[in-house]
């Protein structure tokens, strides 16, 4: 799909009126998803188990030379606020600079809690491990991605690694791209606690899971995020840093959690500077 120029200015000014405005969630995703172009990739859908939601979209890049393969964790406080196909924007800005990308859905609350959304997102990286999904490349290595709460599941299993060793996974874990998330969650917090009612600190926090050998990690966060505050990404970068491990961290001053994403699309780059620092991470793997 190639947008007609004339509508352009009108779709740039409605997506920016939505992130900087109290409306549904799922509107803002939509008015961004109208913005980026569709002609630079294939999509498919692909199921890794039994329930409906546990699928993926497998977005691939039309380039003779594709990179590493990303896995994006979508954020939706692990609720059913949003699907996978409302970051079609997220795989297509990770497409254009020639990554393969893998959006997993997950099974939610109140249908089910913690850990079980991060295990669903471990067996969709063993499907992806295990079968022939159509990867232009052997699928030898990956990366993490995540924002807000998928930041916070992509944290898990970057720190934690009984989820993927129990699985058995062959891939390595080469990186991760943490934005916005809440590593050093509060499980008394009245919207996390029914959600990680069977779970313990050390379990159910990214920042006491840290150990030496995590994989190098990017992390972004707005300073303006009253959402998120960006505590969490401080108190992780330190704790990385204490177990030597490899972290940069980009904080963003007047960016909230909203605008953090926002970044990523084209053409929203305007509002934060996360699309140019993901994107120079990436490089690191090329």
């Amino acid at each position: 799909m190639k947008l007609r120029i004339t509508h352009l200015p009108f779709l740039i000014i409605l997506a920016f009126a939505l992130l900087s405005s109290g409306c549904a969630n799922v509107k803002k995703t939509t008015a961004i998803n109208l913005l980026v172009p569709s002609d630079g990739y294939t999509k498919r859908q692909l199921s890794y188990g039994s329930d409906r939601q546990q699928s993926f979209d497998l977005y691939l890049p039309k380039t003779a030379s594709p990179k590493i393969p990303v896995v994006y964790i979508y954020g939706s406080a692990w609720r059913k606020k949003f699907n996978k196909s409302d970051f079609v924007f997220v795989a297509q800005a990770l497409t254009s600079l020639g990554h393969p990308v893998i959006v997993p859905e997950h099974r939610r609350f109140p249908e089910i809690k913690f850990p079980v959304f991060v295990e669903d997102i471990a067996d969709a990286i063993r499907y992806v491990d295990s079968n022939d999904i159509g990867l232009p490349k052997p699928f030898t290595k990956y990366i993490l991605m995540g924002h807000s709460s998928g930041a916070h599941t992509a944290a898990l299993l970057a720190t934690d690694t009984r989820y993927l060793k129990q699985r058995n996974i062959k891939a390595r874990l080469a990186g991760f791209i943490g934005m916005s998330g809440p590593y050093d969650l509060p499980l008394d917090d009245s919207e996390v606690a029914p959600i990680f009612s069977t779970a313990n600190s050390q379990r159910a926090k990214p920042v006491l899971n840290v150990r030496r050998g995590v994989p190098p990690a990017l992390l972004l966060h707005g300073l303006a995020d009253p959402r998120v505050p960006s505590y969490h990404t401080t108190r992780f970068r330190d704790a990385l840093l204490r177990s030597g491990n490899s972290v940069t961290m980009k904080l963003y001053p007047g960016v909230d959690h909203e605008k953090l994403l926002g970044g990523i699309a084209l053409p929203l780059r305007f509002m934060s500077n996360s699309f140019v620092d993901v994107r120079d991470f990436l490089r690191r793997y090329d």
